[in-house]
This record gives C-alpha cells, sequence and structure tokens, in this order.
C-alpha cells in the first residue's frame, strides 16, 4: 500500500504542478479521484469489464399499479409478450449493430416508460448478455418510481456534471441481472447539460460492458431531447398507445426518426386486429402489447 501511495502522491504533484505531500489520511480520498478520472476517459489500467463490479445494489420493490409484469408476473400473457418483442431485437442484433435502443413515444401517456422497463428486465434474464435501463427523461423522470425508489437517486444529472463517477451512480437491481442509471435531480437546463459533451462518453462507456443500453426517453413532441438521444442511439422504438395516439402525430414521429434507425412500432393497449395496416405503413417490425397496460396515465 505505501508503494501505491507514493505512487498516487507522484502523480497528483505531477498533475497539479506543485510538490506538497498528501497526507496519508487522504489516500481513500486520491483513490478516488483516481477512480473517477479513469470512467471520465482518462487510461484506465483495469479492464472495461471491472468497471460496474462494484455497482451498489439495490432491491426493487415495486408498487402494485407498477405494470412491470416482467419482474411481477413472469409467467403471464404480458410478459410473454416481451419476450417475443426481446427476441425480435435479439434477431436483429444478430444481423446488425444494435445496442443502444431509444424507447420513445409521440406525446405523453403513451406508456413508453413502462415498455421501455419492462423491455429492459426481459432482456437482462439472458445469462450471456448484460442489460442497462437508463432513465433518460431528465425532465420528468419516472423509472425510479416504478421500482421503488427515491426520485432523488442520483444518477445521469450528477455524471454529466462531473459531480459523480458513472461506477458510482450505476445500480444493480437485487437478482434480476439488470443494472440501472437513474435520472438524477432534475437540472435547471437539461438539454444544456446534454450538450456538453459528456453524454456521448458516458454512453461510450457503457458500450465496454453492456450488450443492451435501454433508454426511456422523454416523448418526440414537442422537445428537443429525444432527437440528441436518437442520434447517439443505434435504433429507435416508436410506443404508441391505443385511444391516445393520434394519427397526424403518429405520421409526424415517424418522419421525424431515421428510417434505417426505426426498429418498430410498439402497440400499447392494443384490443383488435382492426388497425393492423394502419401501424403497419409506419414500421414492418410492428409489436401489439394489448395485455400490458389498461387504460392509466403514465409518460
Amino acid at each position: 500500500m505505501s508503494r501505491l501511495f507514493e505512487a498516487l502522491q507522484r502523480s497528483e504533484a505531477e498533475r497539479t504542478g506543485t510538490e506538497s505531500i498528501v497526507p496519508a489520511e487522504s489516500v481513500a480520498d486520491l483513490l478516488r479521484s483516481s477512480e473517477c478520472e479513469s470512467a471520465q476517459g482518462a487510461e484506465k489500467e483495469l479492464d472495461t469489464s471491472d468497471l460496474f463490479a462494484a455497482a451498489g445494489v439495490l432491491h426493487p420493490s415495486p408498487g402494485a399499479n407498477s405494470r412491470l409484469v416482467c419482474l411481477s408476473d413472469q409467467g403471464g400473457l404480458g410478459a410473454e409478450k416481451f419476450r417475443l418483442l426481446g427476441l425480435r431485437l435479439r434477431h436483429m442484433k444478430e444481423k446488425t449493430k444494435l445496442r443502444r435502443i431509444v424507447v420513445t413515444s409521440t406525446i405523453p401517456e403513451e406508456g413508453k416508460s413502462v415498455i421501455a422497463a419492462n423491455l429492459a428486465i426481459n432482456q437482462a434474464r439472458s445469462k450471456v448478455l448484460k442489460t442497462i435501463l437508463i432513465d433518460g427523461d431528465l425532465r420528468r423522470p419516472t423509472q425510479a418510481k416504478y421500482f421503488g425508489f427515491s426520485r432523488g437517486l442520483p444518477g445521469l444529472s450528477e455524471c454529466l456534471r462531473g459531480e459523480r463517477c458513472l461506477t458510482d451512480v450505476a445500480y444493480r437491481l437485487g437478482d434480476s441481472g439488470l443494472y440501472f442509471l437513474p435520472a438524477g435531480v432534475t437540472p435547471q437546463n437539461p438539454i444544456e447539460l446534454m450538450q456538453s459533451g459528456r453524454l456521448a462518453e458516458v454512453l461510450e462507456q457503457l458500450n465496454g460492458f453492456f450488450d443492451w443500453v435501454i433508454i426511456d426517453t422523454p416523448p418526440i413532441f414537442p422537445l428537443a431531447d429525444t432527437p440528441l438521444w436518437m442520434k447517439l442511439a443505434d435504433g429507435v422504438l416508436l410506443v404508441t398507445r391505443e385511444g391516445v395516439s393520434e394519427k397526424k402525430m403518429l405520421r409526424r414521429a415517424a418522419n421525424t426518426i431515421e428510417s434505417s434507425n426505426l426498429l418498430g412500432i410498439v402497440v400499447n393497449s392494443y384490443s383488435g386486429s382492426e388497425h393492423e395496416y394502419y401501424y403497419s405503413r409506419y414500421a414492418p417490425n410492428t409489436v401489439d402489447l394489448g395485455a400490458i397496460n389498461p387504460p392509466a396515465t403514465e409518460s
């Protein structure tokens, strides 16, 4: 430990241009500083696969109305629908570069956050492919609430501001196999924070460890947040809800997303086959999730 401590002292002196001796009790601070700099793009001694080995563990306690069917009712029809969706995505992954997936909708209340959470839980059940769920809605985050956590849980915002290391704010969710990066405390100017350049670095770090990066973003309209997320993603799942989504808004959203990036449309609360042609016009990979969500208000 003494040699490591001396090396850290020399490194700190070279970095700051001083020759001051750091007290021995500060070794923990130096180690933490070294870890943060590595996580933020500095040269790392550890292999990328070790970055999240010591991630904090949170135990989900979703409420009765959370509708996380892949967590609470794995044998039900709803969970089976997500297994089908996950299977289609895995088939796409075998043929194309597919890792970062944005889950969004045209407007609020179409169920995209519940879809993103269930999809991430389902993908995490693989014993081979690692999955992380990101709450990318820095304005009105909901994922922490769905899993039964405090909304003030440190997360992406703190990481983008340089206040926390990525490895400090990415959590393992019990024995589900899923990792979770919450939104953190809502910033004053979310889009400015996202455009700082740090977001792309964070996603690149996640690419080194995770096979699936599921990103729950705000609705496409009227904010600029989601188009920014889409530029950094490999594909987009567009969630639409029967009885809520408007045809003209769905058309606008489909035109906003590059055709090569639109993975498909997920039809939420689907009750029949009469609209099959209507949805398939916009994306060939259309999945109905009629059994997932009873009518309710959610983002």
